[in-house]
């Protein structure tokens, strides 16, 4: 009997109830207590019940609950009673932990990453339960942190004593913790690390493989104080609360070198402050690297050997394009080539290239740098970003006069490059001589190669994949997340990404000269192998590089 099956049989479910349970919680859209809730059922133990055979999980009585509490250094207490989380015993390098939802993919990064040197073994529990066992052993310490914290307010008022508030950002309490969140954050392979001020809390959430997880709760009255923090340690005003201000921050924790981008915005309840870290020491991205096929290795290692022409790399925010255009770079450097870039900002120094950051406050942009670059007699001119029609005519005029031009434009294919030149005002002719191809990306979770399991797909998938590729077949065996300690629990364990070439042809150089519309010049295109970003995401899935959920959620395909 199927999971779902046996969990409508033994909780009594009805098929709509069901059908509610897959799509809200089996497939990670909303945590078991919201799922639980819009299903209308109160009592949880059926589900859980199921639950615990499933992954095969003891599942806890109220009397198996310890009577003294474990120290739970550097741990806020108010983030486990909110998340149903307790450590209950450690003994010979095995931490038992109760949890209420074992689906937490969050949950399972900090487990993993704060009891990093122990083999963490999960019971799952009530969630009431598990947080009448928190307040019985932990509630007199959450009454003396919140007594004990007499800081200033972090509402966003601007009567706070700067001298006093920079002396408790400077004090170790605060110290400890803005550098212990940090070092977390880096544990857990983060891109980037978000302080938000809301009305009754403060909250601090990281990106980890393209996903945002809480990783911490602190008391809303150190809002103030961490946020100076934050401030002192980039350099930032922190008398100014206003105006948006961006610092970086060069960090050296537990031998790992970091470089660090900060940036801060006034919102109603107090400052956001965002971190965006940039590891000096890690893997060098190349082409090997990324997710290409090796067909498109090929493809792209020819494009770079272009002596002119402007190759885009295109997709949103957030989708890779940075990391593919440095990866063109390493390919692309070595002592015969000139090679500058203007960048906004410079996110990683490479050693032999030219690398200018752009400052719009004393006219330093895009368009204006371009301009003086020619000057400086370069092979290949990287531009950060495409972001109005002076940066796309230079970017063009540079392309025709024996440049090599990389750039990035916003957009969701690859054809759509052609639609948004013309946007910015470029003529069809000039697009055409100069586009030499697009690439466009996105970035997908990778699966854990230790606990990936195979599970034959539904006749569902197998009809949503042939859509795609009609060559697939009967029969696909898919790969699904499991989760162990070497991913934190979560089933994934890093990112790639999955591509669309579009070449400029003869023929889609014609389509382009013609004025034909983004559908017109792909149709063109796919008669010299351009394959749309759902086709190599799919085979990527039947590769058992990632999860079919994972490329529907990043290509929006139906």
């Amino acid at each position: 009997m199927e999971f779902v099956e046996r969990i409508q049989a033994e909780a009594g479910l009805t098929e709509e109830q069901v059908e509610i349970f897959r799509r809200d919680y089996l497939e990670g859209v909303a945590p078991l207590p919201e799922a639980l809730e819009r299903m209308g059922i109160g009592e949880e133990d059926g589900v859980l019940k199921c639950l615990a055979d499933q992954y095969a999980l003891p599942l806890l009585q109220s009397e198996d609950y310890p009577e003294k509490p474990m120290l739970l250094d550097g741990v806020s207490v108010a983030f486990l009673r909110k998340h149903a989380v307790l450590p209950l015993q450690v003994d010979q390098g095995v931490i038992r932990v109760a949890l209420n939802d074992p689906l937490d993919m969050s949950m399972s990064h900090i487990l993993g990453s704060y009891f990093g040197g122990l083999r963490i073994e999960r019971s799952l529990g009530r969630r009431e339960d598990i947080r009448r066992a928190i307040d019985r052993l932990y509630g007199a310490a959450m009454r003396e942190a919140e007594e004990g914290q007499a800081a200033p307010n972090g509402d966003g008022g601007g009567d706070e004593d700067w001298e006093r508030l920079k002396g408790m950002a400077q004090e170790a309490p605060i110290v400890r913790l803005v550098n212990m969140t940090i070092s977390r954050a880096l544990d857990l392979r983060a891109s980037d690390i978000h302080f938000e001020p809301f009305k009754l809390n403060f909250r601090v959430r990281c990106r980890v493989d393209g996903e945002m997880i809480e990783i911490e709760q602190p008391p809303k009255a150190m809002q103030a104080a961490i946020i100076s923090r934050l401030k002192l340690m980039a350099g930032l005003n922190i008398a100014e609360r206003r105006l948006p201000q961006d610092g970086r921050i060069a960090l050296k924790l537990g031998g790992r070198q970091t470089d660090i981008r900060v940036s801060t915005s006034p919102t109603l309840f107090g400052e956001s402050v965002v971190m965006r870290l940039l590891s000096q020491t890690a893997e060098q991205h190349d082409l090997e690297t990324l997710g290409l096929s090796g067909e498109q290795q090929g493809r792209v290692g020819d494009l770079l050997a272009v002596p002119h022409g402007i190759l885009l790399v295109t997709g949103p925010t957030g989708s890779g394009k940075t990391t593919t255009l440095y990866a063109m770079l390493t390919r692309l450097n070595s002592p015969s080539r000139k090679i500058i870039t203007v960048e906004d900002p410079v996110e990683y120094q490479i050693e032999g290239i030219n690398q200018i950051q752009v400052k719009p406050q004393i006219d330093l942009t895009f368009a204006n740098t371009l301009r003086s670059l020619v000057r400086q007699d370069p092979d290949v001119l990287l531009i950060g970003e495409i972001r109005d029609q002076e940066t796309a005519g230079m970017a063009i005029e540079s392309a025709l006069t024996g440049h090599l031009v990389l750039s990035t434009l916003h957009t969701n294919d690859a054809p759509g490059a052609v639609t948004r030149l013309r946007d910015l005002g470029i003529e069809s002719f000039l697009i055409a001589d100069s586009l030499i191809a697009v690439v466009a990306q996105r970035l997908v979770r990778r699966l854990c190669d230790e606990c990936k399991e195979p599970y034959e797909a539904s006749e569902t998938d197998v009809e949503r994949i042939r859509r795609a590729m009609p060559e697939a077949g009967q029969g696909l065996v898919l790969h699904r997340n499991r989760g162990c300690a070497k991913c934190g629990l979560t089933g994934y364990r890093g990112r790639l990404g999955i591509f669309e070439i579009l070449v400029v042809t003869e023929s889609v150089r014609s389509a382009i000269v013609s004025g034909a519309d983004a559908g017109s010049v792909a149709a063109t295109a796919k008669e010299h192998g351009y394959a749309p970003l759902i086709q190599d995401g799919f085979a990527k899935v039947l590769a058992g590089q990632t999860t079919l959920s994972e490329v529907l959620r990043a290509t929006s395909f139906g």
